[in-house]
């Protein structure tokens, strides 16, 4: 097959088979109005959905996945070598004993049907290398320390400003903390329930005040209520103490368990850490969950969709998809008839998310329970083969009833029947009509669920530091430190370990307070700093050679480490003019070399913050730079729409010409013969061998043969025309094609524009803290 396009803003999902035989490329932004995928074990729904996020990888689209099976990890399992020892680790005893191979064997197979799986279909290593260097693949445990440890309880903050300001989202955000806190003691989380209204009316009572509380403090809260009443009722007649004292045994029962630590260990559960690492680089964050009760899941997916939630309404809002939340198994989460925890965050992000960038796709095995009408929001369906009758009529049902536009039951059921393996019915709201999909080979090797092996080795960190230091040695002269005028301090740098002398060279130290401010910016930022700059042998300073300190104030010593040997100190130290005029320099120094470098994105009008990285900065406008680079491709896209439509006219006037001069050719060729033969007949038939009006039948004839030649030149006149305006078509596909790589190259985040801006601080806001000798040693 031949190598597929790599389309900005496109994902490569496959082949669509049915209409047509082409490419699926499928547009990141139609995500924004999320996605179902359904299908049966063995349909190829795991390996449809491994390919859609590492298409978002691509991308650079961060991703939070929920794994509750563990099959979501195989996104680790990208070798782009494809080497039968990457495949070796994998090997399943059972497949070894059912195929009758040993394990080398077995790799080498496998390493071949995944060569030959991503050359058929029109990928490469190359690709295969590019995913590896795309967005950081994270595999995290909550609760479990078997893949990177993510805290599946902490402490209850209060929720962001702009839930708290929002009267409904605030209500959401109470209603869900409760709920997911219910369902891990596997109590009765609807919300009109009086163990919810009073969990509630606690939360409220601490967030209102700006307090976060944790478990104990909430059990303290539930046996001891900081209020007494609920509504216009006494506490006691809405939730009486005996309830109350059961709830809070249950917390301190959880509090008490034995693997309640493990529960608190490891990264707080925050979705701005999960999309990017701190440098604001996309990445990819599966949360495996397949180790956790039943319980425990709704608990972890209904606090981290109310935490998605917060984290969502932070963002402003956009048309272009910013980030993709993954649910490999949405049954039971989203029923049609019951209210589990996790249900009204999923249907607040089914209707508010595509406003602000965030794309859902849920897939499930099991279309028996699932909310349609919820699911109703989401404009495209990955439907895969089925296992039962039954199956078929619920999805049918579903789906007519979801009020999906352009489908019928008789038509659902012929798109049913010509499903195969790893083939899709793939309905979406943007495009004009459903297709067969036909899912293109996954990167990733798809070895099913991970073992806790498996996940502990794919997770382990390899970061290592070199703390070596050169040797050096001091002959002192001094085993006494400079006198120096009266108010100024000497500190002493930690040195002379395990009892070795320490020799001090005496260097001088500056603390002093910068005040930056641009209004054009939006920047007003106080910066502390602390310098440190080496004294010349005869007392000059050069500030421009200063560098910050290493050290915090708190760090240094007010007495040296015994035995102590001091490096001569120039007798500048003892003057007092000296010290001033040191400080004076320094000030200057300050305002015209110490400033704010700032970052200054002229296509986007977008500044830094102080002290952002530019790699922060430049991952920070991966959202900005993907909506103008969607806009940018919509637009040359319309602007060569009008070109190409008057191509295809004139391709299909040319086409037509050309059928019309190929059958005039014919049959002038076709009555000229049968008019000569006709005369040629007439004359051996009739009485006599040759009468005037054969003769004259045979001249004219003849003369319409002459004119064959001519419609001939139109026929290849016809043909050159058509060949030329195919090129012309081609010429114009390639232009595209070029402006589109262009479009792209420009908007990569290293390659966009980005101009650094320095901020000086004015002589009134610089303020010299104090000058002090520093005593640093020579190890």
């Amino acid at each position: 097959m031949n190598q597929i396009p790599e389309n900005i803003g496109q994902f490569y999902l496959g082949n669509e088979i049915q209409p047509e035989q082409r490419p699926l490329l499928y547009d990141a932004a139609d995500l924004c109005t999320h996605a179902v995928i359904i299908g049966m074990t063995g349909s190829g729904k795991t390996g449809l959905g491994i390919s859609l996020l590492e298409e978002a990888a691509l991308d650079n689209i961060p991703v939070i996945a929920i794994d509750p099976k563990g099959d979501l990890g195989n996104l680790l399992l990208n070798f782009p070598r494809l080497q039968a020892e990457d495949f070796l680790p994998y090997a399943d005893a059972d497949v070894l004993a059912q195929q009758g191979i040993d394990a080398p064997t077995w790799a080498e197979n496998t390493a071949e049907q995944w060569r030959q799986g991503i050359e058929q279909s029109g990928q490469s290593s190359e690709r295969m290398q590019m995913l590896k260097a795309g967005n950081p693949v994270h595999l995290y445990t909550p609760g479990s320390s078997l893949g990177l440890p993510l805290a599946l309880i902490g402490d209850f903050p209060p929720p962001p400003a702009e839930i708290q300001t929002n009267r409904e989202a605030y209500a959401d955000y109470l209603d869900s903390s409760a709920a997911s806190l219910l369902a891990l003691l596997k109590q009765d989380n609807d919300s009109l329930s009086p163990a919810h209204v009073f969990l509630t009316h606690i939360f409220n009572h601490f967030w209102t005040q700006q307090q976060s509380i944790d478990l104990g403090g909430l059990i303290a809260a539930i046996s001891r209520p900081p209020f007494e009443k609920i509504g216009i009722l006494p506490l006691s007649q809405v939730f009486p103490e005996k309830s109350r004292q059961s709830l809070a045994l249950g917390l301190n029962n959880l509090l008490a368990a034995p693997g309640f630590a493990q529960w608190r260990s490891g990264k707080a559960l925050d979705c701005e850490n999960l999309f990017y690492s701190p440098e604001k680089r996309a990445q990819t964050s599966i949360l495996n969950i397949a180790h956790l009760s039943d319980s425990e899941r709704m608990y972890f997916v209904s606090l981290l969709l109310t935490k998605l939630i917060a984290w969502m309404r932070r963002q402003q809002g956009t048309s272009t998809l910013r980030a993709i939340l993954y649910m490999d198994e949405i049954a039971g989460y989203l029923p049609p008839n019951s209210n589990p925890a996790s249900k009204a965050a999923f249907l607040t992000l089914l209707k508010q998310a595509r406003a602000f960038g965030l794309g859902l796709v849920l897939s499930t095995q099991n279309p028996i329970d699932l909310d349609y009408k919820a699911l109703s929001n989401a404009g495209t369906w990955f439907i895969g083969r089925l296992q039962t009758a039954q199956d078929r009529k619920r999805l049918r049902e579903g789906l007519l009833s979801a009020g999906e536009a352009g489908l019928n039951a008789a038509e659902l059921d012929q798109w049913f029947d010509q499903l195969g393996k790893r083939q899709f019915l793939m309905k979406n709201i943007h495009e004009n009509a459903p297709c067969i999909l036909q899912t293109r080979w996954a990167m990733s090797y798809l070895a099913g669920p991970l073992g806790a092996e498996h996940i502990r080795r794919l997770s382990q960190s390899t970061d290592g530091a070199d703390n070596t230091s050169k040797d050096k040695h001091l002959h002192s002269a001094h085993q006494h430190p400079a006198l120096l005028p009266n108010g100024i301090a000497t500190y002493y740098a930690p040195g002379g370990k395990n009892g070795a002398p320490a020799h001090y060279f005496p260097t001088l130290l500056a603390a002093a307070t910068l005040f930056y401010q641009d209004a054009k910016a939006d920047i007003r930022t106080e910066n502390k700093i602390l310098l440190n700059v080496a004294l010349e042998e005869n007392g000059d300073i050069d500030w421009t050679q200063a560098a910050p300190l290493a050290l915090n104030l708190e760090q240094l010593q007010s007495s040296p480490t015994q035995p102590a040997h001091f490096h001569p100190a120039p007798p500048s130290l003892g003057d007092n003019k000296c010290w001033t005029a040191w400080e004076r320099s320094l000030k200057t120094a300050l305002r015209q070399f110490k400033s704010l470098e700032i970052f200054y994105a002229p296509d986007f009008k977008i500044y830094s913050e102080a002290g952002e990285s530019e790699q922060t900065f430049r991952n920070r406008l991966s959202t900005a730079a993907h909506e103008q680079r969607d806009q940018a491709v919509q637009k040359l896209r319309q602007s060569y729409n009008s070109k190409q439509m008057r191509l295809a006219r004139r391709q299909i006037s040319a086409e037509q010409a050309l059928e019309r001069e190929n059958a005039q050719a014919s049959n002038s060729l076709l009555s000229t013969g049968i008019a000569i033969g006709g005369a040629l007949l007439g004359a051996f038939t009739g009485r006599k061998v040759l009468s005037q009006s054969n003769i004259n039948r045979a001249a004219g004839a003849i003369r319409k043969a002459g004119n064959i030649g001519k419609e001939r030149q139109d026929l290849a006149a016809a043909k050159e025309k058509a060949a030329l305006i195919e090129q012309e078509i081609a010429a114009v596909e390639q232009e595209l094609a070029q402006a589109l790589a262009d479009i792209e190259y420009h908007y990569r985040v290293e390659n966009l524009n980005i101009e650094r801006k320095n901020i000086h601080a004015k002589a009134a806001d610089i303020r010299i803290d104090f000058l002090a000798l520093l005593y640093q040693p020579l190890v």
